[in-house]
Formats: C-alpha cells, structure tokens, sequence
C-alpha cells in the first residue's frame, strides 16, 4: 500500500462531529480510521496530512475522503466529513508558577505580575532560565513553551518580578568616583535582589577595598564590580625614578608624573632639571622605564 501524503488545508469550520485530538504533527492512518472504521485498511502509521495548528482545525471534506479511498482501493460510501485538532486548554496559573519555581534557586520571591494567557496546547509548561531576560527596572520577561507531543513545542511568556535574599557589600555613604573606597565606606548586608545579581556585585569587603569607582553610588546601594578600578600605582605629581636605556648604558633620573596611571602603563613625564616632557612605561610602583636612541636627550 503506497503513502498518500496530503497537502494540510487548516480551517476552522464546523464539522458533522466532534473533533478527533491528534498529538504530533501529523494526521496517520490510524487517526482516519478512529474517524471512521474503513480507513483502518490504511497502515496506521501512513502520513495522511500535517496536524492543525494549535486552536486551528484539520477539515477533511467527504471530497477528500473520497479521493483517500481511492487512491488506497477502499470502499468508502458517502462519506462525512471529519475534523481533527490538537487537544487544548485554558494555562493554569499555578503550573506557570511550578515551572518556574523548578528552575530558579531556593527561597527565591517570585512574583507574576502578568501571567501567560491561554488557550494553549495539553502538555507540559516548561520556563528555563535562560528565557528570563537580564535584569532591568522592575519587573522583566520570562520566556517558556508548552511543550506537546513527542517534539512540538508553543511559545509561551510572562511579565515577573524575581529575587532572592543574599549577602552582599553595601555603600554606607555616598561613594564619589576616582574616590578610593574605604572600609568605613562600607557594610555586608541582606538585600532583596534580581537573581543574576551575586555574579555583578560584590559579596566580600575585599573585593571593593581600596578600589575606585568609575560611577557615583549612592548610600545603600549594592557596588557593581564592573565599575571598579585598581588605584593607579602613580598619580599626576608623584616622583617616579626613570631608567633610561640607551644600547647598554643605563642611566637613572628623577622625574614628575603628569599623569596617573597603573603598572604596564605609558606615563606622561616631567624632568624638573630640563623642563622636558617624555613618555616612559610603569614597571611598578614607582619605576618607569624608556629606551632612547643615541644622542636623544630628556
């Protein structure tokens, strides 16, 4: 018996009866003959039409039917016409909630503010946490499926507001930029924050002490670690010893730091003696080196 695969025609018409629920994304032979008895001369598993849409039917027209029954030497008088949808219903809330619950950590605040509407497709309500969009002013979108059959799967979506307690640094004054932070500067708090929050803020007074902050941040707010600097080995004003190399000679002078900067660092650079300007990298704290040509003077 050869397969007939049929062009799907969805439609939302009425039919003689009830629609039969199919689960995948076909319609087989097997599902015909639930419909009516004589296809069940049709190998169950012979593609017959692709599956509705969900919230769509599948009309077969006794034209078609017919042509069916032909085509496969089955006897088939008169016959009705049938329909065929996936299987639906209206989402419940409270699975939205469990699937959510399923993927974030422990003692996490959720709150649905705007809820997935149905109806959608009989099967399981997924939300991974990596359709949870990064964190924004108050609340943010989470996007699921529903996931049906063996494969199939129906975009889903909510509006929610999702944090947890944890520990982490907080600033106990108003913090200035290019300001180093103290410890004085800061607490260990718990705060009631967006998930993502423990893997961009500090959680430990060492990894903001001393540091500098590129941004003001306001007193009892979290310290974003993006925003932080290392304090700059030289500022503008301090002496640095220069090695100048020129071949293998080696000459060390004083000079004045016109500008601030950490090791690896190009500095600008002042000799006091001969008012000159030149330009040296940081080798540690308080050491710059420059390789100058023959006869090059600073």
């Amino acid at each position: 018996m050869k397969t007939l695969l049929v062009t799907a025609i969805l439609a939302t018409g009425a039919c003689a009866g009830a629609c039969i629920p199919v689960a995948g994304d076909r319609i087989f032979g097997r599902d015909l003959a639930l419909a009516n008895p004589a296809f069940s001369a049709l190998a169950a598993n012979m593609t017959v039409a692709y599956a509705p849409a969900p919230g769509t039917k599948r009309i077969f027209a006794q034209a078609e039917l017919a042509r069916i029954a032909r085509a496969n030497n089955i006897a088939l008088p008169a016959p009705e016409e049938v329909c065929f949808e996936i299987p639906m219903r209206a989402i419940d809330n409270a699975d939205v909630i469990a699937s959510m619950r399923r993927a974030l950590p422990p003692d996490t605040e959720l709150n649905v503010v705007d809820p997935p509407s149905g109806p959608v497709p009989v099967g399981s309500i997924e939300f991974p946490l990596t359709g949870l969009e990064p964190p924004a002013r108050g609340t943010r979108m989470w996007r699921g499926y529903v996931k049906y059959g063996e494969t199939l799967r129906m975009r889903i979506s909510a509006r929610v507001d999702a944090r947890y307690r944890v520990e982490a640094v907080v600033a106990v004054r108003d913090l200035s930029p290019n300001v180093p932070i103290l410890a004085s500067h800061l607490r260990i708090d718990t705060v009631n924050a967006p998930l993502e929050m423990d893997r961009h803020v500090a959680r430990r007074i060492d990894e903001v002490l001393g540091r500098i902050p590129r941004k003001s941040i306001t007193a009892g707010s979290t310290i974003p670690i993006a925003i932080l600097d290392l304090p700059p080995a030289v500022r503008r004003g301090d002496s640095v010893k220069v090695e100048v190399r020129s071949g293998p000679a080696r000459v060390q002078i004083d000079a004045v730091a016109e500008t601030a900067g950490r090791a690896g660092d190009m500095l600008e650079l002042r000799n006091p003696s001969s008012g000159k300007t030149f330009r040296a990298r940081l080798e540690g704290a308080s050491k710059a080196v420059i390789v100058v040509g023959a006869g090059q003077t600073l």
